[in-house]
């Protein structure tokens, strides 16, 4: 019988094994968590820091009427909120699949309902379940994002306070309950993004600040007062400074490399500065199109590089301006 450290990486399993000791004993490693979710999500470590203590405290305990927090990120597209969220499913649940996501511009009308929590017995589709529900009843460890929570229609903003309150929603058609309490509910949002980068300049209190956040949303209408009352917490995220950005620029490429099974030891500077510089240009489409702009930038040269044969590389920037890419030492 082949020994198991010859089959498989064994610290990733023992990092496996004791995510899943501490989900089933209601316990977090604080310090583990908050470095595993920096090591994803860069320049937004104040977040992080409380939004780590919070969960680790709601986590511990052993019964709850609602879903384990209700957190409001606001901040300009493109500074890390999904990420965030993915990256919390990932460890909290041991995959990022674990996420539901849901782009609530897309939730303007009253067909949205029934798209959620299901077609009502006796029409067609009743047996399909909701997107929102189904899911949750085949497995309530969950993080559930709402994208852009302030687009969505009135009778889904009436869900989402049953859901963030209640920690329950009955799907039509089955009559099932979806059970949240094992749930985290996210909404993510950019409106009023301007206004609230004044209010982060003006104020050196952080909760001084996410009141005035709160009181500001709430007077230009952008969100009921019965969803701000949900909200366990509200979390401003800050604009991505040059270094910071040159770092999540740096780990996109990495990441783009391991795709396709190379390890990249090496980047030149002014690659990185470039991919910038296109970033900041697409920068009001979001950080998915930078996503793009790395493939785009660096795709032909990966595919070239695996079929050399190439493992371990580097990239360079040659003397006639062309992306040089060669084994690393």
């Amino acid at each position: 019988m082949p020994r198991l450290d010859k089959l498989t990486d064994l610290a990733e399993l023992e990092r496996l094994l004791q995510q899943q000791t501490a989900g089933e004993s209601r316990n977090i490693d604080a310090e583990q968590m908050a470095e595993a979710l920096k090591d994803r999500v860069k320049g937004q470590d104040h977040v992080v820091d409380e939004l780590v203590r919070l969960i680790k405290r709601e986590w511990a305990k052993e019964k709850r009427k609602r879903p384990i927090a209700n957190l409001l990120f606001l901040g300009p597209t493109g500074t890390g909120k999904t990420e965030l969220a993915k990256a919390i499913a990932e460890y909290l649940y041991g995959d990022d699949k674990a996420m539901l996501r849901f782009d609530c511009s897309e939730f303007t009308g009253p067909e949205a309902k029934t798209r959620l929590i299901g077609t009502p017995l006796g029409y067609v589709g009743s047996g399909q379940g909701g997107q929102l529900t189904r899911p949750v009843i085949n497995n309530p460890k969950r993080l559930i994002l709402f994208d852009e929570i302030e687009k969505a229609y009135t009778q889904v903003m009436d869900l989402f306070l049953q859901l963030m309150g209640d920690g329950r929603l009955t799907e039509q058609g089955s009559g099932e309950v979806a059970d949240y309490t094992q749930s985290i509910i996210i909404l993510t949002s950019n409106a009023e993004a301007e206004a609230i980068g004044k209010l982060q300049e003006e104020m050196s209190d952080y909760q001084e600040m996410v009141n005035a956040v709160k009181g500001h949303l709430s007077a230009t209408g952008k969100f009921r007062p019965e969803i701000i009352g949900r909200i366990d917490r509200v979390y401003v995220f800050k604009p991505l400074g040059g270094m910071v950005m040159a770092e999540i620029v740096a780990l996109k490429m990495s990441n783009l490399a391991k795709e396709y099974g190379l390890e990249l030891s090496y980047v030149d500077p002014r690659l990185i500065f470039d991919a910038m510089n296109r970033g900041n240009k697409l920068k009001k489409f979001g950080i998915r199109e930078l996503d793009r702009e790395i493939g785009n930038m660096l795709g032909e040269h990966l595919v070239a590089a695996k079929q050399a044969g190439g493992k371990k590389i580097r990239l360079d920037i040659e003397n006639d301006g062309v992306i040089g890419i060669s084994p690393a030492d």
